[in-house]
């Protein structure tokens, strides 16, 4: 089964930050937007692994995210991946970035402690809205940027990280929260 650790978003946030980029979407080049109900903030992905992960990864998540308090966040600001000249992927950050990288660290500290290897890239924290297979034009990449530059949400609470599989199918993956593993 295909694998991953996440945080979600509330449904009133994520509305706020596609509500801003539908005014902009007609302005824009193609791109593949991720759905609303699949948003969320990866800090791990473990691809295929065994079903027996899902009860043996869990206690040492907890055990690395013991010290990880619970922290208010909000999502601020846009980008692109690699940059805007390159761009492949259109995100909206979110802050602080420290205290996502913290859950980061300790996740894939676990995964690691499960014998699972992970890809190597540095964590980025941020929101993904689209993959782009075509470089957008610099109209396009001002108009993203521009809905999104001054934007920040209302402040939400990060509690929790959550076990996910994910199931590829013609319309899209479908994910299945398995675990919720709390913060401190």
């Amino acid at each position: 089964m295909r694998l991953f650790i996440a945080t979600t978003f509330p449904q009133d946030v994520l509305a706020g930050v596609n509500d801003r980029i539908a005014r902009v979407k007609s302005k824009l080049a193609a791109a593949s937007w991720v759905r609303l109900e699949t948003q969320h903030l990866t800090f791990a992905f473990l691809g295929e692994q065994p079903e027996a992960l899902v009860e043996t990864l869990p206690p040492l998540v907890e055990k690395r995210l013991a010290a990880t308090k619970k922290f208010e966040a909000r999502l601020s600001g846009s980008g692109f991946f690699p940059n805007p000249r390159h761009a492949r992927v259109a995100w909206v950050g979110v802050t602080p970035p420290e205290a996502f990288r913290a859950v980061a660290d300790g996740v894939r500290a676990a995964v690691k402690d499960a014998g699972v290897a992970l890809d190597g890239a540095d964590f980025k924290p941020h929101l993904t809205l689209c993959r782009i297979r075509d470089v957008w034009p610099p109209a396009c990449i001002e108009a993203f940027n521009g809905a999104l530059r001054d934007y920040e949400s209302a402040p939400f609470t990060v509690d929790h990280v959550t076990l996910f599989s994910s199931s590829l199918n013609p319309s899209g993956a479908v994910h299945t929260a398995l675990r919720e593993l709390r913060l401190s």
